[in-house]
């Protein structure tokens, strides 16, 4: 009798012992089999939306080109070195806007295919794998075509970007840049995006600019571009 009990005491402390928990395989599919989600870029997107316009500039390259800054921004002091300059908050500071002209041979940039050519030209200046995200690409803006791409810069120890616009007309190939602290490039974009809109291109008989009769100021220190960025 003793036995038979001892035998069933013992049958009960086995079976329970394989009742326990056990760790399970996971299933086919689950997430413990699943790849590693690929990182998301640490570029923010660019969404599209013009600043408030603010005061007028007057008329550039001659009397060719007219525009309007972003609301609340300001003229820089005229010097060689741009076509026009304006900052929003130091004038030693950034984000400040600078635009830049020169002759081209290219075609008006009126159109898709159009744009493309310029990005050709531009890419083959300054390299491909000099771009940072977002990818360049071809938009309308207002009335004109605009080749947009971004670029790493530095200002003093900051790490900052700068977003070009480029276009073609009549002969001037006209590059607008804003210089932005990197992680406000997508809030500070429309300041770009509204000088672009507002850009009207007025005579292709323009004069050139007569030469600069008042003294230049000191330039602020520029920022500038830093492909290790």
């Amino acid at each position: 009798m003793f036995a038979r009990i001892s035998r069933l005491v013992l049958l009960t402390i086995l079976l329970a012992g394989c009742s326990a928990d056990q760790p399970t395989p996971p299933a086919a599919g689950s997430a413990a089999n699943a790849p590693a989600a690929s990182p998301k870029s640490t570029e923010p997107e660019l969404p599209f939306h013009l600043a408030p316009v603010g005061v007028p500039v007057p008329p550039l390259d001659g009397g060719r080109v007219k525009t309007n800054l972003p609301e609340g921004w300001k003229l820089l002091p005229r010097r060689s070195e741009y076509l026009l300059g304006a900052y929003e908050a130091e004038p030693s500071g950034i984000p400040r806007i600078l635009a830049h002209v020169s002759d081209s041979p290219l075609a008006d940039t009126i159109d898709q295919a159009s744009g493309k050519v310029l990005y050709k030209t531009l890419a083959g200046e300054i390299g491909e794998l000099t771009f940072a995200d977002p990818p360049p690409k071809v938009m309308e803006i207002g009335s004109t075509f605009w080749v947009q791409y971004v670029r790493p810069a530095k200002f003093q120890s900051e790490t900052a970007r700068q977003l070009v616009l480029e276009t073609v007309r009549n002969g001037r190939r006209y590059k607008l840049e804003l210089f932005v602290a990197k992680d406000d490039l997508p809030a500070k974009a429309s300041a770009a995006y509204r000088v672009a809109n507002d850009t009207q291109f007025l005579s292709e008989q323009a004069e050139k600019p007569a030469a600069e009769t008042e003294p230049e100021e000191p330039p602020a220190e520029a920022p500038a571009s830093d492909d290790d960025s």
